[in-house]
């Protein structure tokens, strides 16, 4: 089954983590390894995310993780939301991509 709005980071790296009042927020890094035609390889940025970490026992693991490092590999996955914010002409839309499922490959 797919769901229109879901999303997952493989081998990415979770870093800027910072602790909220009951949660986390953080940024997720997707890189591409590459081939040039030299053979030498290099790394292709993907994309950048904001994400957000609800789950208490990812906060727990997350929390403890940090303490060690402030960058480390992960796949994560979640789903995508749309919060706006003002009124009118004023409005702007924001996404949320909320984490439910992660695992630290490091």
């Amino acid at each position: 089954m797919t769901t229109a709005n879901k999303f997952q980071f493989n081998n990415a790296q979770l870093k800027n983590v910072k602790e909220r009042d009951d949660f986390l927020t953080a940024t997720v890094k997707s890189t591409q390894m590459e081939y040039q035609p030299d053979g030498t390889i290099r790394s292709r940025f993907i994309a950048s995310r904001n994400v957000t970490i609800y789950d208490p026992e990812l906060v727990a693991i997350l929390k403890n993780k940090v303490q060690n490092t402030s960058e480390f590999p992960v796949n994560c996955s979640g789903f995508m939301t749309s919060t706006v914010r003002g009124k009118g002409d004023d409005s702007k839309w924001y996404d949320n991509q909320i984490v439910t499922e992660l695992e630290i490959l490091s």
